[in-house]
């Protein structure tokens, strides 16, 4: 699993990455091996609701479920965001003998629509899909080499071996999508810049250099997260780190304008230099404000100066979940504490938080109700009341017919607005299984 292609792109998150590895390679080393074998039909639900002695719901009827499986099973992949195309979502599927593959599943009803796996290594690798990009019908990751799907029918528009290692992330504002990869400057610092690439052919060239520190050749720098700003045609966020010699990281924002190629402000500080003080996710842009999950930090800076306006800490840190803004909260669920926040988007202060668990997926929101995987405490999938902060669901996959192991895993999980006569679905994946089920309305 790899999540750092080069150090010095991904700079002091090295610490950060080696315990996410760990954390990772720990939890899914349990699907490693099945216990049930699994067809390949969809199949309708004969659970019944349950209920715990707090009202939570731990299990409920599912619309229908689908084998990840083609013959016998397999560990599975990752995708750790949602990726969904015209209502339907791409998970990650076996196909037996060693073949893995990416699926755009149809949300009404289970079925594939298509299976790509046009692979350098010819499918046997493991997908990890820690970030992507998506414009229109084209979705664009990187694992190695770099790949770019058409969503429409599952063939590949591009697929490159890079001259060198390019970091997991990428982001994007149109046709054109962000990479970062570490040079030799002319000066003779390496440092990671933003490489530019357009989605139709995928051919990518050096695009940005922050700002950077020179005084010490020793430091290691790079950008970390290129943001889009909403509404904003041709502005850009730049989150970037110098890291010393001692790991202690200097996290940075910028604000660039692509046509005039000038900061508008540069060298804000997103948080104290500190260890562990580094921004796994994009930061979140909402209302003129800037949001970032830093270390065990949450923080907000105003988007036309750049100034911090208030910062929060916690017992642990976010690096599984990242965050999310939604009716005026962000809301993150603290890895080492498991306990799920919701702060006032304004102000930072407090609005409530309740117990969940810890190796969880990214947070996903439909209508009111967050909706995550906790990898520990049995790998349930929770439903949280964005106002209140009650757990609605804890949906054990152990209920659900596959056995009393089952668990589900921490892969996005997807949520889909009612569409004509279809209601509002959650989709979560087991080791075995993709379930549907009608979101909390």
């Amino acid at each position: 699993m790899r999540y750092l292609i080069d150090l010095k792109t991904h700079l002091g998150g090295i610490h950060q990455g080696k315990r996410l590895d760990m954390k990772v390679f720990s939890f899914f080393s349990v699907f490693t091996v099945f216990l049930l074998s699994c067809g390949c039909e969809k199949e309708e639900s004969i659970v019944k609701r349950q209920s715990d002695d707090m009202g939570v719901v731990i299990a409920t009827p599912y619309l229908w479920k689908k084998s990840l499986h083609i013959k016998e099973p397999m560990s599975n992949s990752l995708i750790k965001n949602q990726i969904i195309y015209n209502n339907n979502f791409v998970v990650p599927t076996t196909n037996g003998k060693e073949k893995r593959s990416l699926s755009l599943i149809d949300s009404n009803n289970g079925n594939v629509l298509w299976n790509w796996n046009d692979f350098f290594d010819g499918g046997s690798e493991y997908i990890d899909i820690s970030f992507h990009y998506q414009y229109e019908n084209l979705l664009s990751y990187q694992s190695g080499a770099s790949y770019c799907i058409n969503l429409n029918n599952g063939t590949t528009k591009w697929r490159h071996k890079r001259d060198r290692s390019f970091d997991v992330r990428i982001n994007g504002f149109g046709q054109y999508y962000f990479t970062y990869a570490t040079i030799t400057n002319n000066n003779g610092f390496d440092e990671g810049i933003a490489f530019k690439g357009d989605m139709q052919i995928g051919i990518i060239f050096e695009y940005l250099t922050p700002n950077f520190t020179y005084e010490n050749p020793d430091w290691l720098r790079g950008v970390t997260h290129i943001v889009k700003v909403p509404n904003r045609e041709n502005i850009l966020l730049v989150n970037y780190v110098e890291t010393s010699s001692e790991w202690i990281n200097h996290p940075y924002y910028g604000l660039y304008d692509t046509v005039s190629e000038e900061w508008i402000w540069d060298k804000k500080r997103v948080a104290d230099p500190a260890y562990e003080t580094y921004a796994y996710h994009p930061p979140i842009i909402a209302n003129n404000k800037i949001y970032a999950a830093v270390s065990n930090k949450i923080v907000c800076h105003d988007l036309e100066t750049g100034e911090q306006l208030w910062k929060r800490d916690f017992g642990g840190d976010f690096m599984f979940t990242g965050i999310i803004v939604e009716e005026g909260k962000v809301i993150a669920n603290c890895e080492e504490i498991n306990i799920m926040y919701a702060l006032d988007a304004e102000t930072g202060t407090q609005l409530w938080s309740t117990p969940t668990a810890g190796t969880s997926s990214r947070l996903s929101y439909l209508n009111g109700v967050v909706y995550m995987v906790g990898g520990s405490g049995g790998g349930r999938l929770f439903a949280i009341e964005a106002a209140t902060g009650k757990i609605l669901w804890k949906i054990d996959a152990g209920l659900l017919g596959e056995g009393k192991d089952a668990r589900f895993t921490t892969n996005a999980v997807y949520v889909l607005p009612a569409k004509d006569d279809q209601p509002a679905k959650v989709i979560a994946l087991s080791g075995l299984y993709a379930y549907c089920f009608e979101a909390i309305r």
